[in-house]
């Protein structure tokens, strides 16, 4: 899922309005297996590490402007961990009994030229690409050996530029686009070939809507103090349990510093708060984006953090406190 700054989550009974579009099913091309390799485990208590220079690359975004570099993470059903590589354009899978199988999907074969969001649906990955030249604003859904296996392309007022932000795979793989952080979302009708948008959706059957200054899930109330942070919190993911994961995000001004305290928070299916964790900052990066952020099928949550000379998939841990409570500054 994508690190942008969340305005509302709403996550409810659907609400209305469609937009016409159209849908490209692509046919299959002729492919074999993504290739897999077996990497050692790490020795620095990361679930995966990548060398800068050697695994992957950063590349300059501009004069005096952070390089650009892995920031996107996604985590499957099964416990799978992927994040993209924009310098290479590809997708590193890590799979396997301490993720030491190793596989990659080439988007440039499969005609995706870049990716501004992403997440793992049931058995494929959804992929939102973005380019300027040609002009594209598409939605994949891509097989795990690099098969596209449907193409959806964004109706007008549904790209980039009208806010959107991530992209969810909602009861039975649907697609969700979020828009704005999460202050509206376009969920794909394939019976209307149209996207219906609302201020909420429903996932796993189980209401769950964010929102300064409360946190709503099914019938339960959690207080989350919002008002006056200019943050807000966001959809992460739902374990099997019904557990529920979301991104909390608080911007602290004082007079000298502008930082934002990001931090993921569980709640139980009736919203009983079980416990947070800190999200390193953007200032610990070394790029210009903030670590992509994913919730494993067990609960756990893993931050993808690029070092300048390592790209690591960290543990976050766990507290039972709220931590924005016992922090002043990030």
């Amino acid at each position: 899922m994508s690190g942008l700054l969340p305005g509302l989550l709403l996550l409810a009974a659907c609400g209305s309005g469609t937009a016409a579009t159209t849908t490209t099913t692509v046919p299959a091309p002729t492919t074999t297996a993504a290739p897999t390799t077996t990497t050692t485990l790490p020795d620095d208590g990361a679930l995966v590490s990548l060398a800068v220079g050697g695994d992957v690359e950063y590349a300059p975004s501009g004069e005096d402007l952070p390089p650009v570099g892995p920031s996107l993470l996604a985590a499957d059903a099964g416990g799978g961990i992927h994040l993209y590589d924009p310098v290479g354009n590809r997708i590193l899978s890590f799979t396997g009994d301490g993720y030491r199988t190793r596989s990659e999907i080439d988007l440039e074969a499969a005609d995706i030229l870049a990716v501004t969001a992403f997440t793992a649906a049931s058995d494929h990955l959804l992929v939102v690409e973005v380019f300027f030249a040609p002009l594209r604003q598409r939605v994949h859904r891509v097989e795990y050996d690099g098969t596209v296996r449907e193409t959806i392309d964004l109706p007008a007022g549904y790209g980039l530029e009208d806010g959107l932000s991530d992209v969810l795979a909602g009861d039975g793989d649907e697609i969700v686009i979020e828009y704005g952080g999460g202050a509206y979302y376009g969920a794909w009708v394939p019976e209307s070939g149209s996207f219906l948008t609302g201020p909420a959706l429903t996932f796993g059957g189980t209401t769950i809507v964010t929102r300064p200054p409360d946190l709503d899930i099914g019938p339960g109330t959690a207080t989350a103090d919002l008002a006056g942070s200019l943050g807000g919190m966001r959809y992460l993911g739902m374990t099997a349990d019904g557990t529920v994961a979301v991104i909390r995000e608080e911007v602290r001004v004082t007079s000298s510093v502008f930082d934002v305290l990001t931090t993921v928070e569980w709640y139980s299916p009736t919203g009983g708060f079980l416990g947070s964790a800190r999200v390193p900052g953007l200032r610990s990066q070394a790029i210009g984006a903030p670590p992509g952020v994913a919730v494993l099928p067990d609960g756990r949550a893993v931050a993808l953090v690029a070092l300048p000379d390592v790209v690591q998939v960290v543990e976050l841990p766990r507290v039972s406190v709220r931590i924005t409570d016992l922090t002043s500054s990030a």
